[in-house]
């Protein structure tokens, strides 16, 4: 699948393609442009718009008196809702990209990555790449916090730490995920 969005990518334009390719098309190729140039580049093309500021099926929209981000809207479209640690990333995206911090001060992590890390490569392709980490890390972390809410007498009764990160990443390979990878 080709994907175009606008160029100078910030946190949805990273965890989109991010969710795009960890759930729904490993060898999704993606593509940005100056916002005048997507549309005409969709048509020749027939690449996937997403995040275009609200002209794209895949964009920001109202889910009853909440902004929700196009993270959201690629969850919802490829029903992607039955993942825990997802839905919980899920959140802390759309607080960084629809004003949420104060809801959410985890997600101050998406807006200082998302900021400085374009300051220190040279293309939005590079960027993913160098952001693309990170939220692997948080949707594990999600996993993991999953299994320690499950878990937590179990967990307890380990005596050491290495123990009960081995319980516990054994536990998340059981925990339902759609996860290409």
């Amino acid at each position: 699948m080709l994907w175009v969005t606008r160029e100078n990518v910030h946190v949805d334009r990273v965890a989109c393609p991010w969710l795009i390719n960890r759930f729904i098309d490993a060898r999704a190729q993606f593509v940005f442009l100056p916002k005048a140039e997507v549309p005409d580049f969709s048509k020749k093309t027939g690449a996937i718009q997403f995040d275009m500021g609200g002209s794209a099926e895949l964009d920001h929209h109202k889910c009853g008196n909440e902004d929700h981000c196009t993270f959201d809207a690629i969850v919802e479209k490829y029903k992607l809702q039955d993942d825990e640690a997802l839905e919980r990333l899920r959140k802390l995206v759309r607080a960084a990209d629809t004003d949420g911090l104060q809801k959410e001060p985890r997600a101050w992590v998406l807006e200082i990555v998302g900021t400085g890390t374009p300051l220190l490569t040279r293309s939005d392709q590079e960027s993913l790449e160098s952001e693309f980490p990170v939220y692997d890390a948080l949707y594990a972390y999600f996993q993991q916090e999953i299994v320690r809410e499950r878990f937590k007498a179990d967990i307890e009764e380990f005596k050491t730490r290495g123990e009960a990160r081995d319980f516990i990443k054994q536990k998340m390979n059981g925990l339902k995920s759609r996860a290409l990878r």
